[in-house]
C-alpha cells in the first residue's frame, strides 16, 4: 500500500511541479515580455493548485473536512464550475456542454467543498473521453432532491470495478492516486446526498450525485 501511494504521489504531483519548473526557466529568460510574464503566472497558479488539490485529497481522506451549511444554488454552482472548466476541455478537444435545471434547485451545503466534487468528476469524465467525444453535465430537479449527472463517451468502466470505484486508491486509471472519486463520496455523504455510477465498458459513464433540497421554512402567514 505504501509502495501504491507513493507511486501514485510521484505520478499526480510530477506534472505540474514539472511545468512550475520549466516555466521558472522561461521567465528568466523573458522577464522583460510584459505578455510572458501574465502567462506565466496563470500558468503556475494553475499547476500550483493542482498540486494543492492532491496534497487536500490526502490530508481529508485521512481527516474529512469540517463542512459549513449555507444554502447554495445548485445550477449556478454547477455551471462555475463547467465554465471553468471548459479549457481543459479544449485542450484535450473534448466538447463540454451542460443543461441547468428548468426551476431554482437550493441544498444546505458547502459551496467550495460540492466545487471540489463537480471539478473531479468533469476532470475525471474529460481524462476518461478520447478526442471528438462528449461530456455532458446535467442538473435537474427530482422530488426532494437534485440530480447532477456527468455523463461521457468514454471508455466506461469494466463491470469488475464499478463496486469499488468509490473506494480509497481505487482508479481505472493506469497510474495516479485514485482520489478524487473517494474524496467525492465523504464529501456528497457529509451533506446528506449519495453519489453513484452507471457505465457500460466501451460506451461511456455517467456519475449521478443526489442531494436534498433545501427545506423551506414555513410561513406563518404574517
Amino acid at each position: 500500500m505504501f509502495g501504491r501511494i507513493a507511486a501514485g504521489l510521484v505520478h499526480d504531483l510530477s506534472h505540474p511541479i514539472q511545468n512550475v519548473g520549466n516555466n521558472c526557466r522561461l521567465i528568466l529568460r523573458m522577464h522583460d515580455d510584459p505578455e510572458y510574464r501574465e502567462t506565466f503566472g496563470r500558468t503556475v497558479e494553475r499547476e500550483l493548485g493542482a498540486v494543492r488539490r492532491v496534497l487536500d485529497d490526502l490530508r481529508n481522506l485521512a481527516r474529512p473536512m469540517p463542512l459549513e451549511r449555507f444554502p447554495v444554488d445548485v445550477g449556478r454552482s454547477v455551471g462555475e464550475i463547467v465554465e471553468v472548466m471548459q479549457e481543459a476541455s479544449r485542450v484535450a478537444g473534448v466538447r463540454l456542454a451542460w443543461t441547468p435545471p428548468a426551476e431554482p434547485a437550493v441544498v444546505d451545503g458547502d459551496a467550495f467543498a460540492l466545487g471540489r466534487v463537480y471539478r473531479n468528476l468533469i476532470a475525471n469524465a474529460i481524462q476518461a473521453t478520447p478526442p471528438g467525444g462528449d461530456v455532458r453535465v446535467t442538473v435537474e430537479r427530482a422530488g426532494p432532491a437534485v440530480h447532477i449527472s456527468v455523463a461521457d463517451t468514454g471508455c466506461g468502466i469494466p463491470a469488475d470495478r464499478l463496486p469499488r470505484i468509490f473506494d480509497e486508491f481505487a482508479t481505472t486509471k493506469h497510474r495516479g492516486l485514485g482520489l478524487g472519486l473517494a474524496v467525492s463520496r465523504k464529501i456528497v455523504e457529509q451533506l446528506g446526498g449519495g453519489i453513484r455510477v452507471a457505465s457500460v465498458e466501451g460506451r461511456g459513464a455517467t456519475f449521478t450525485v443526489e442531494l436534498p433540497i433545501a427545506q423551506v421554512p414555513s410561513s406563518d402567514g404574517a
